[in-house]
């Protein structure tokens, strides 16, 4: 015959599995802050290099035109510059698919041409000759 279970062991065995999911929410927890703790100096060493860097560019600004700007409005000018190359490649680009179309039928006229060329001195050799 099968023992039944007594019912302070049931409770006993319930009791520390609880206490066994608390301590493992707490260790969750600590690792959920933990982790915002280092996304946070994450963050913070982005901010920093970004500074470095736009620090870096204001001192080469400063060596090559003399002027003492902040980073920010470098950036801004930077910005600006990048802008004004990409709106030269963009015409730039469409000039090239403009020309290579062009290209093709000036091929063709002076093809044209020159078989229109090569014909009349082709006869002009012809009436030299005799």
């Amino acid at each position: 015959m099968a023992r039944k279970a007594d019912i302070k062991n049931l409770i006993k065995e319930a009791e520390r599995k609880d206490q066994r999911v608390i301590e493992i929410e707490k260790m969750l927890e600590a690792a959920k802050n933990d982790s915002v703790g280092a996304w946070d100096k994450v963050s913070v060493r982005r901010n920093e290099m970004e500074q470095e860097t736009n620090k870096a560019l204001a001192a080469v600004d400063r060596e090559v035109f003399w002027n003492d700007i902040t980073p920010e409005e470098l950036r801004m000018k930077w910005d600006e510059l990048l802008l004004i190359n990409e709106v030269k490649d963009y015409i730039e680009s469409e000039r090239a698919k403009h020309n290579v179309g062009s290209d093709k039928v000036s091929d063709e006229t002076n093809n044209i041409y020159s078989d229109v060329i090569t014909d009349t001195d082709r006869s002009a050799d012809k009436t030299a000759t005799v």
